[in-house]
């Protein structure tokens, strides 16, 4: 099989683009993910507040939150055994609510600053006498993993899954993230599957 052969773009010099007639032999298989967010136009993510919230829910996190913070390797303590159960993290609940605090605000600045990056797309929806609305958008296709860095960066909004029950949305909510829907979520992610 011939490999694909890259092409300058002409939207950008660091662009580039496939071109090829076999392009389809690598997508089989893959999902074409993408995560969207919404701000009010011309504002950025109040950084301040969500860390802020993210000390909150660290300070009061539960014996149950902080195993699902454990679980799913958000905060990592070296001084439990290598099999442990509720005597032991409650035990160093103190220790691992300062580690999961430390560990959101890290993962607070790594989603302000990729809303910068490359692997972002911005858009506007104007709102006429309204201030309008900033629509960021990341993804690609993704055989399992991360389409993106930006991704990634966006599961402390986004993975609601992954963290004790509510806290990715009071997260966003004072990050300054706006509902698409009156009803909606905050964020969205959407999948996209590949035939064949």
């Amino acid at each position: 099989m011939r490999l694909p052969r890259e092409v300058p773009c002409t939207c950008s010099p660091a662009h580039t683009h496939i071109n090829s007639p076999t392009k389809e032999a690598f997508v089989l298989g893959a999902d074409m993910i993408v995560r969207t967010l919404y701000l009010l136009a011309d504002t950025t993510i109040n950084l301040m507040a969500a860390k802020a919230v993210a000390g909150r829910l660290s300070k009061q996190a539960t014996v149950e939150d902080l195993w699902i913070l454990l679980e799913y390797g958000w905060i990592v303590d070296e001084t439990l055994p290598d099999t442990y159960g509720d005597g032991e993290v409650a035990a160093r609940a103190g220790q691992l609510r300062q580690l999961a605090e430390r560990r959101l605000c890290q993962l607070l600045d790594q989603f302000a600053r990729s809303l910068d990056t490359r692997d972002v797309d911005c858009g506007r929806y104007d709102g006429g006498d309204s201030p309008g609305i900033d629509e960021y958008s990341t993804g690609g296709l993704s055989h399992g993993d991360a389409p993106t860095e930006a991704f990634d960066d966006w599961d402390i909004v986004m993975a609601a899954d992954r963290f004790p029950d509510g806290w990715a949305g009071q997260i966003g909510a004072a990050a300054g993230l706006l509902h698409p829907r009156a009803d909606g979520p905050a964020v969205a992610t959407v999948t996209f599957r590949a035939w064949g």
